[in-house]
């Protein structure tokens, strides 16, 4: 870094967070302040030209999301292209102001101040969305009468700046390429309102134009109140020869969306996994009495409410529907290349009735729209998507493909009169194949979201095994399935969690220690085997069980 940039940086912040008195210098954001210091002239030219704009004294403002959360943040460093960011407000006037300040020819100047009328800034993105090999500038806004953000862009073009105006609104943001044009789509996502139902909308932009030639609208499941986590990349396989544009990209990258991933309501940790080959589906348990399985003896871990656990419906074939509308503009810039993935966004929601649901959205280059292949309307109405369920467990690259895998969450066999409460849930993550128009199975999981860690299950193991888990006990355990009568029959196995002082204090004859707990961990995770006779190719051997179990 030149001694010019480090100067700039650091005694901006070096004066101080601007006082409610109206002292009319002010800072970098906190991120700033780790920098080296820089010289006052910098310092002062920044500042100056701020109080400039801003007619007197004024108040930083701060993004709420986001990456970039400085209320002036320095962009190409070391360039020519240096720029900085502000964002500001004045004692005599109730809108935000930006302001645009470069540094040229030796000395900053301002290339342009825009006002909004919004209370707040939702978030500050930099990504090229027309092509011209330049960043652009787009900015979130909040206002205190709702809840919903607006959006502006900003386009650098010599010594000038213009804005764009971005008619949507969004509750959440997404910028990506999913249409693979070699610029980045942005991905407005809108609950529904009184006024309007929830929607997906892409808008595309071009180099000499200052408003989208390019706007596809997707309406969303109008049973969604939330989003609770969103990744962006490869969403759909063999798009060639089903419905679908083909895209250059065959990677999951969650690097490329802008959207809080704080708001997801888990964190994922992803070791490497065996391959799965697809596996059929569970059968559906028989109703029949049967007592409930006897669990080992009560730990000192604090007991905690179960979860209401009902059985989901299976994955099926999508039907082909034309229920969604879409809008399609002249002007698009679709590029059709040839590998067979599709990149796009998938939703994991929040459902009204507190269930989660799975929305895969990606660009449809054959029939030029948006499209859910997940979300169908039946002849009677009703709404239907394999991936409804009860578990917060959310969509990743289960088996490092770099295709990303949906969860369908269906209940274990169990007889009628279990305690539901004790039932494991078999989860297969699926991908959307479209050439098929059919959800394809990679992997089949029990998820143990309580203690940490998720169980693959073998493919010998699919509809002729079923799982209970004790959440007093934090034990999670494997049976046989006798589909005669519908009953639970031989341990398989089962999985232990400890905490470091119940290990370290008990004996562990039999136990096989897991190595899935993270650095500086005080959880301890163990198993033990049972071998039965009554279906000896079931057994599970020690290697297996090892490389099974995954920290989730």
């Amino acid at each position: 870094m030149s001694g010019r940039i480090i100067k700039a940086l650091s005694v901006i912040a070096a004066a101080g967070l601007l006082s409610l008195s109206g002292c009319s210098h002010a800072a970098m954001g906190t991120d700033t302040l780790l920098r080296p210091p820089r010289a006052t002239g910098d310092k002062a030219a920044i500042q100056d030209i701020i109080s400039s704009e801003a007619g007197g004294s004024y108040n930083l403002k701060y993004p709420q999301k986001g990456e970039n959360r400085s209320a002036i943040t320095m962009r190409n460093e070391d360039t020519e292209n240096e720029y900085a960011l502000a964002l500001y407000s004045t004692e005599n006037d109730t809108k935000l102001n930006v302001s645009v300040i470069a540094y040229d020819k030796k000395q900053w100047k301002c290339l342009g101040t825009f006002s909004n009328n919004s209370s707040g800034v939702d978030r500050v993105m930099f990504y090229d969305i027309n092509g011209d090999k330049k960043e652009e500038v787009l900015i979130g806004w909040t206002s205190y009468n709702s809840s919903q953000k607006s959006l502006t862009g900003y386009v650098m073009d010599g010594d000038e700046v213009f804005e764009m105006s971005i008619d949507e609104t969004y509750d959440e943001l997404v910028v990506s390429d999913i249409t693979d044009d070699s610029s980045e789509d942005i991905i407005l996502l809108s609950l529904s309102t009184q006024e309007k139902p929830s929607v997906a909308t892409l808008l595309q932009y071009s180099d000499t134009d200052k408003r989208p030639v390019g706007k596809y609208s997707l309406e969303l499941n109008s049973d969604v109140i939330s989003f609770s986590n969103i990744i962006v990349g490869d969403v759909a396989v063999n798009t060639n020869s089903g419905s679908g544009n083909t895209s250059s990209s065959a990677r999951a990258d969650n690097s490329r969306t802008d959207t809080e991933q704080e708001s997801a309501v888990t964190s994922q940790s992803e070791p490497s996994k065996p391959e799965q080959s697809s596996q059929p589906e569970p059968s559906k348990p028989e109703q029949s009495s049967q007592p409930e399985p006897s669990k080992p003896g009560e730990s000192s871990e604090p007991e905690t409410s179960k979860p209401d656990e009902s059985s989901q419906p299976e994955p099926s074939e999508p039907e082909e529907s034309s229920e969604v509308e879409t809008s399609k503009p002249e002007g698009a810039k679709i590029v059709v290349s040839g590998n067979l993935n599709r990149r796009g966004v998938i939703l994991d929601c929040k459902r009204s009735d507190n269930t989660f649901c799975t929305q895969i959205i990606y660009y449809d280059g054959i029939n030029d729209e948006l499209t859910d292949p997940l979300d169908r309307v039946s002849d009677t109405g009703a709404y239907i998507n394999p991936t409804i369920r009860t578990e917060a467990v959310f969509s990743r690259d289960i088996d490092d493909d770099g295709v990303i895998e949906v969860p369908v969450v269906s209940q274990m066999n169990a007889s009628v009169d279990e305690n539901g409460a004790y039932v494991c849930n078999l989860t297969a993550w699926s991908n959307y194949n479209a050439g098929e128009n059919k959800m394809n199975t990679v992997m089949n999981t029990v998820m143990n979201l309580k203690d940490g860690y998720y169980f693959s299950m073998p493919d010998r193991w699919v509809s002729t095994v079923t799982a209970r888990s004790d959440p007093d006990t934090r034990e999670m355990s494997f049976y046989l399935w006798n589909t005669k009568t519908a009953s639970i029959g031989d341990k398989l196995l089962t999985i232990y969690r400890y905490s470091e002082q119940q290990w370290n204090e008990n004996k562990h004859a039999g136990l096989i220690q897991l190595d899935i707990s993270p650095e500086n961990s005080k959880v301890i995770y163990a198993g033990q085997l049972f071998m039965t006779n009554a279906q000896d190719e079931l057994n599970l051997s020690e290697s297996e069980l090892k490389t099974s179990v995954f920290a989730v």
